[in-house]
């Protein structure tokens, strides 16, 4: 591809330099051809130059160059790495104990006796100080007059109706009822029963007892020791960024607007309309009247009853006795442990390493912006040179007097021109740019993924064994006196009230109404309906678009990177030792009492109480009613009204304005004194004497196992990428006259001490980010 892009190149300078059209190559002089001598690859823009004298085209040679290159190799390096073993050790620990004893001490302590004292205080009071004030007030005054007015009054009249009612008239009569009677008898019965008799016998019995024993054991547990490392931590921040936006919103502007409206009004008028109604008139009547009495009579009756007579029997009865047990049962705790857990964390690395690249500065050679460009030009391109020494090609010297023969006059600009990229050049005083080198770092971002080791808490279940003392029941038989009732049946002559009843008469002023039909006048008041209209003012609104300035505020993300501690924990394991209990199992004996029963038969006599059942008759009176009408007179109470007149005193209230005289009191603050009797508490030192229980302290030594991470240093194969510089070999063209080729490279058109064109030796290297490195500060004629 190099090559390629060299033959293309040299094309490109011959096909341009336009060498043979103007005969400048036979006759020795200059030659100027239709675009100036200038040469573009690439797409960028050069200027017009044009070529120098005693040269038709360049000539081109190839040199070898060895060019370092930076390249990335992975290589195996063997790391210290440290891992711990855990190691048991043994050592002696100091164990403290505390030994009592008392002693006998005096302490001096502060009481606080009160005392009684006095002090003078001022205080404040206020004071009641009256005064009178002129106030005037308005009264109602009342003014009566007499009015006539109309009344209405009901005038009462009796009326005699005939009425006819109907009266239930008792009559009695004897019906035959039969009814059954209980009659008692008692019969003698003989009854055998059993009866427990108590006795005690001595008995001796074996019990087991728990003795409790203290024992003590070594145990190991693990403790997790906190400790803190820093760690970088990349955090996002939302940043806020306020810019002003244009809003366009709609107002609603309210105006007023008349509208007719129809409404309709009732209209009241009065209309008098006649009313006939009835009235009931009341009237009293005389009436005799039968009733029913219930008079009370006493008889001696005789009465059964049961009376419950107690006595005493032995009975057997069973109880419960809770009888302890010793059980050993196994539980389960919780145990909390710290168990270190890897995570695989995203880090990005920068793995980027420095660079050489070249830096052209001095000479006539500008760098633009663009690359790819090639441009060649011997001649000047002032005005003084007639055009770019464009008349060179009808003389036989290259330039006019002017251009003072050659390059590098101060008339032709200073020797030669280029473009680069697009950028006009400027005048130098060389013949070729210097070029220098600089180291550039150049990143590159690699993202991987790194264990991270963090410390997580786990709970589990550990078992672990303890005594406990449950009760077993068990049940026992002992005799109990219990008291127990038999029924008895017994007589008594009870005292009965029966009410026989008596039918009695009375007379009874009966109230009666007779209906009487009168007649009234009554106003009733109507309503018409009628319609009207009225201007009634509306309030409407119309839509209004308007535009504001509205701040809007928006977040923009950063990412930052802040070191924070983070708290992890090592577990170390350690020993001490733990009382604990347990319980001996002894056997003991002792003798105790025990109760027992034995059974005997006995026999009783009882009496026992029946009763048979026997059908008797009597007579009965029955009270029954039949119903007869009669006929009686009764006066009704009826009404009339009638209309009347009458004067009435109306009272009218009218206002006045008096005047008094107000008694008013104010309050007013005055200071007086008065003696106040405080208490104070003095303090008084005193002495008693206490008892102290002092522990003294003992130590002894005890051997302790611990475990101990031993650190152990072994060799780790590591592979890592380093950068290395690797030479390289390329082929560089060199020219025999002024030229300028490539991305960012330009060339003198001739050297200010022997007259002839420079050569421009070109280098090119693959690296993807750096420019081309070049040559051409001197001449390969004269060595300058």
């Amino acid at each position: 591809m190099f090559l390629g892009l060299t033959a293309a190149m040299l094309f490109a300078v011959n096909v341009y330099a336009g060498c043979g059209d103007c005969g400048g190559c036979a006759s020795g002089g200059g030659c100027v051809s239709d675009g100036g001598g200038a040469t573009v690859m690439g797409g960028g823009y050069a200027g017009a130059s044009s070529v120098g004298a005693g040269a038709c085209g360049p000539t081109v040679s190839y040199q070898t160059q060895t060019v370092m290159r930076s390249q990335y190799v992975t290589e195996t390096r063997m790391v210290p790495t440290t891992t711990y073993q855990r190691q048991t050790q043994t050592r002696m620990r100091s164990v403290t104990k505390q030994v009592a004893r008392v002693e006998t001490r005096e302490q001096e302590y502060t009481v606080n006796v009160p005392q009684t004292q006095t002090r003078t205080e001022t205080y404040d009071v206020q004071v009641a100080v009256p005064y009178t004030e002129e106030e005037t007030y308005t009264v109602q005054v009342p003014v009566t007059t007499e009015v006539e007015q109309s009344y209405q009054v009901s005038v009462p009249y009796t009326e005699n109706v005939e009425q006819s009612y109907q009266v239930c008239v008792p009559y009695t009569e004897q019906l035959e009822q039969t009814y059954t009677v209980q009659v008692p008898y008692t019969e003698t019965k003989t009854q055998t029963y059993t009866v427990n008799v108590p006795y005690t016998e001595q008995q001796e019995q074996t019990y087991t007892v728990q003795v409790p024993v203290q024992q003590t054991r070594e145990e190991t547990y693990q403790v997790s020791v906190p400790y803190t490392e820093e760690v970088e931590q990349s955090y996002t921040v939302q940043v806020p960024v306020t810019s002003t936006q244009t809003q366009t919103y709609q107002v609603c502007v309210p105006y007023t607007d008349t509208v007719t409206q129809t409404y309709t009004v009732q209209v009241p008028y009065t209309e008098t309309k006649t009313q006939t109604y009835t009235v009931n008139v009341p009237y009293t009547e005389t009436v005799e009247q039968p009733y029913t009495v219930s008079v009370p009579v006493t008889e001696q009756v005789a009465q059964t009853y049961t009376v419950n007579v107690p006595y005493t029997e032995n009975v057997e009865q069973t109880y419960t006795v809770r009888v302890p047990v010793q059980e050993t049962k196994t539980a389960y705790r919780t145990v909390t442990k710290c168990v270190p857990v890897t995570t695989m964390r995203t880090v990005t690395k920068d793995m980027g390493s420095y660079q050489c690249q070249a830096v052209v500065s001095g000479g006539a050679a500008a760098y633009g912006s663009g690359a790819g460009i090639y441009a060649a030009g011997s001649g000047c391109g002032s005005s003084d040179c007639g055009g770019g020494c464009a008349s060179g090609c009808a003389s036989s010297s290259p330039c006019t007097s002017s251009c003072g023969g050659g390059c590098g006059s101060s008339a032709c600009g200073g020797g030669c021109s280029g473009v680069v990229g697009g950028g006009s050049a400027s005048a130098g005083s060389a013949c070729g740019p210097t070029v220098s080198y600089r180291r550039v770092y150049v990143p590159n971002l690699v993202t991987e993924e790194v264990p991270t080791t963090s410390y997580q808490r786990q709970t589990q279940q550990v078992p672990y064994t303890y005594t406990t003392t449950s009760y077993t029941t068990q049940t026992q038989t002992r005799t109990v006196p219990v008291t127990k009732c038999r029924t008895e049946t017994r007589e008594r002559m009870v005292n009965v009230t029966k009410y026989q009843t008596e039918t009695r008469t009375r007379t009874v002023q009966v109230q009666k109404c007779r209906q009487e039909q009168r007649t009234r006048d009554y106003t009733v008041t109507k309503y018409r309906t009628e319609t009207k209209t009225r201007e009634v003012p509306v309030q409407k609104t119309r839509l209004e678009t308007r535009t504001r300035e509205v701040p809007v505020t928006t977040m923009k993300t950063e990412t930052r990177t802040r070191t924070v501690p983070v708290t992890k924990c090592r577990t170390e394991t350690r020993t001490r030792t733990v009382p604990y209990t347990t319980m001996t199992t002894e056997e003991r004996t002792r003798t105790i009492t025990v109760q027992k029963c034995r059974q005997e038969e006995r026999t009783r006599d009882y009496t026992v109480t029946k009763y048979r059942t026997e059908t008797r008759t009597k007579s009965i009176p029955v009270t029954k009613t039949r119903l007869e009408t009669r006929t009686r007179t009764v006066p009704v109470t009826k009404t009339r009204m009638e209309t009347r007149t009458r004067m009435v005193p109306q009272t009218t209230m009218t206002s006045e304005e008096r005047t008094r005289t107000v008694n008013k009191t104010r309050m007013e603050t005055q200071q007086r004194t008065r003696e106040v009797a405080y208490t104070v508490n003095v303090p008084e030192t005193r002495t008693r004497t206490y008892n102290v229980t002092v522990y003294d302290t003992v130590t002894e030594e005890v051997p302790e196992t611990y475990s101990v991470c031993v650190p152990v240093q072994t060799m780790k194969e590591v592979q890592v990428q380093v950068c290395k510089q690797v030479p390289t070999t390329v082929q560089v063209p060199v020219y025999s006259s002024s030229a300028a080729y490539g991305a960012g490279v330009s060339a003198g058109a001739g050297c200010t001490s022997c007259g002839s064109a420079a050569a421009a030796p070109v280098s090119y290297e693959a690296a993807p980010a750096a420019p081309v490195m070049q040559t051409g500060a001197g001449c390969t004629n004269c060595g300058q």
